[in-house]
């Protein structure tokens, strides 16, 4: 009884298990539903890169107050035409004119301290004159008194000789001893006469260098109030202030009877108003790094303001940034490019928010699919690089040995499609190149009229080689 029953146990376990084998076996034979598409050539496919931005004037000037005081005339109101030189508003100039005045007094005082320099110079080349003719004339009476003391001498030789051979009396002698006595000290005081020349000579030459180096230094403080009076005539300007260039005012941030202050970085309140000379207008955009490489100046564009939203602005390309622009968070960089109108309409007003698209490539007659079309997946690869499937991988004795000498081999990802073979879907490795708003251009791994596998995106996430599929 008891074997009995062991047997109807193993057979309802057997036909237990033989169900859900059989169900699961119908499970994986069960087909998905997919969407399919066909390569087909574009006669023109563009790549396009979009960004977002504001629109700007290409010149435009935000007028700052250079000295404080209070605005006493305002001449402009906002969205006036004004044309460069024409007078803005005018700042109390008061302390200014005083502070010229003064500045101009001290300038003149300089002067005259210089013109004294000056005259004192003259006095000491005078004297100097005068001491150099003196010493000139001390050193003839040097000479003369040195002619004397050798004809005194000669006369005295000849004296003492006629004395010893009693030829003369002795006071004939003693008056020949006496004139070279004389003689001898007039020469002693020729010679500290020309030293004491030479001394008052030497004195007024060094009087007459400090008289003119004070000079020099008397022109350097002119020089020096001069520059000081220069800049106070342009402190005292600049309670006048002109529009720097032609066009409109565009913002207007004082009124009269406000006081103006210098302008500070980082201080928005100094500036007064704002011109923009909207002849020339450009749309300012923000391009993301990834982005930045394929663009290039003179690169058309097309641009959408928000606020015109049935009208497109076409432009060129006129400037790349060629640092990211700073921001406080690390998030992606983005790159500053400028599109210039070409022909903008005259509602068209700074700061209005738009939308750019920049030509990167044209291609004509090339191979696309679908951009949705498109997947990556991670396969295994051969020591050339080559994608390796799961049934190639087990499909020889060798591959097994090789894959059990390295359990972990290289992937790497691949982009591709899935084509359909024998009713079942199969990853192809496809290269790509440019991208439209919708499709992408395949340079190669298919051929035209291709069938694919092109959604749903929650079969391609999940999709695998070998599944079985169903066109929908």
């Amino acid at each position: 009884m008891k074997k009995k029953k062991l047997i109807i146990v193993i057979c309802v376990a057997v036909i237990f298990a033989a169900v859900i084998g059989i169900s699961v076996y119908s499970s994986r034979q069960k087909k998905v539903e997919v969407e399919t598409v066909k390569a087909q050539v574009q006669e023109e496919m563009i790549a396009k890169v979009q960004a977002t931005g504001e629109i700007k004037p290409k010149e435009y000037v935000e007028i700052q107050a250079e000295i404080t005081g209070v605005i006493t005339e305002l001449f402009v109101e906002e969205g006036d035409q004004v044309t460069k030189g024409d007078i803005l508003l005018k700042i109390d100039p008061m302390q200014t004119r005083t502070e010229t005045l003064a500045q101009e007094a001290y300038l003149a005082s300089t002067e005259a301290d210089a013109r004294n320099q000056k005259g004192q110079i003259k006095i000491q080349e005078s004297t100097l004159d005068r001491d150099k003719a003196l010493v000139e004339s001390r050193n003839v009476e040097l000479n003369n008194a040195r002619e004397n003391l050798r004809l005194s001498q000669r006369a005295f030789e000849r004296k003492q000789q006629q004395f010893e051979d009693n030829l003369i009396s002795r006071d004939s002698y003693e008056n020949a001893r006496k004139d070279l006595i004389v003689a001898q000290g007039n020469l002693t005081a020729a010679e500290a006469q020309v030293k004491q020349a030479e001394a008052q000579m030497e004195s007024s030459r060094v009087a007459l260098e400090q008289a003119r180096s004070s000079y020099e230094g008397s022109l350097k403080r002119v020089a020096q109030q001069q520059a000081l009076l220069e800049r106070q005539h342009d402190l005292l300007s600049k309670t006048t202030i002109r529009s720097p260039l032609t066009g409109v005012i565009t913002k207007l941030n004082v009124e009269a009877g406000e006081r103006a202050v210098p302008g500070t970085l980082n201080n928005p309140s100094a500036t007064l108003m704002e011109i923009a000379d909207l002849s020339i207008i450009e749309a300012e955009v923000e391009v993301d790094e990834t982005d930045i490489v394929d663009l290039k100046l003179d690169q058309e564009a097309e641009v959408i303001v928000d606020a015109l939203r049935d009208t497109t602005l076409d432009g060129v390309v006129t400037e790349i940034g060629n640092s990211a622009i700073e921001t406080q968070t690390e998030e992606a960089k983005d790159f500053k490019v400028v599109i210039q109108l070409s022909d903008p309409p005259e509602v068209l007003r700074p700061g209005l928010s738009c939308t750019g698209a920049i030509t990167t490539s044209v291609r004509k007659d090339t191979l696309s699919i679908p951009i949705r079309a498109l997947t990556i997946r991670e396969y295994p690869v051969d020591d050339d690089g080559e994608l390796v499937r799961a049934e190639e991988e087990n499909g020889s004795d060798s591959k097994k040995s090789e894959n059990e000498n390295s359990p972990e081999q290289e992937k790497q990802e691949f982009e591709g499609v899935y084509k359909i073979v024998d009713g079942k879907a199969f990853f192809s490795p496809v290269e790509t190149g440019i991208i439209s708003e919708t499709m992408i251009e395949i340079t190669s791994g298919l051929e035209p009229d291709e069938e694919i596998i092109a959604g749903s995106f929650k079969v391609l996430r999940t999709l695998k080689d070998g599944d079985p599929v169903k066109k929908e």
